[in-house]
């Protein structure tokens, strides 16, 4: 059913689904890295707390994945809003397998034919060791659907990353694919917001700077 068919027929109270990212983190370096990642910064911990005041309701729920600047974050605003806090792996950024802690550089250097079979396929190059876009897809998007299913009607933070806010935003936007994710902004510290009417999405923002 499309939206048009949707809302003729009588959509139900709308399920909000805010992403945010955590950070910045430090990484004076500029690495990769996933799980357990990186801490959260100090001006990191500042955005967010403007980020909760910016928030047009109180969520239901405070989700984040369970890495450190994830977890710190989410712990922050669930603080901040008087929300509970759920702390979740399926979430996990990807991982880098081999090349978590180097430089794009380096990695460029010391796998040249790897990157530019990356370049090929951004959807499903996984690096030695790591995961594909598509493998991250596989194990965050069933955790997304529950968690609207379970909360149908009431609105849901999700602290996430780079991968998962643009899965989370494939199931509003399914004609967007996973190579193009990054054709939508998710900074640190932003809010984009989802609507959701049953298994169909709204974009209703996008990549919002608080204040």
């Amino acid at each position: 059913m499309g939206m048009l068919a949707r809302f003729l027929a009588g959509a139900p109270a709308p399920t909000r689904l805010w992403l945010t990212r955590a950070g910045p983190v430090e990484n004076p370096g500029g690495v990769f890295y996933s799980h357990p990642g990186l801490p959260l910064s100090e001006e990191g911990r500042r955005a967010l707390r403007d980020l909760a005041a910016s928030l047009p309701t109180r969520p239901r729920l405070v989700v984040a994945a369970d890495s450190l600047a994830e977890a710190a974050a989410g712990r922050l605003l669930a603080a901040e809003l008087d929300s509970p806090l759920r702390l979740a792996a399926e979430l996990r950024e990807r991982s880098w397998g081999r090349w978590e802690g180097l430089t794009f550089a380096e990695v460029r250097e010391g796998w040249p034919g790897l990157v530019a079979a990356w370049q090929r396929d951004e959807a499903g190059f996984a690096p030695p060791g790591g995961e594909s876009l598509l493998a991250v897809e596989r194990r965050s998007r069933p955790y997304l659907r529950r968690l609207l299913a379970g909360h149908a009607g009431e609105g849901v933070l999700v602290v996430g990353n780079c991968t998962v806010n643009r899965v989370a935003l494939r199931l509003a936007l399914p004609f967007l694919p996973l190579a193009e994710g990054l054709r939508l902004e998710q900074n640190y510290a932003e809010l984009t917001e989802l609507r959701f009417y049953g298994d169909d999405g709204v974009l209703t923002r996008l990549n919002q700077r608080p204040g």
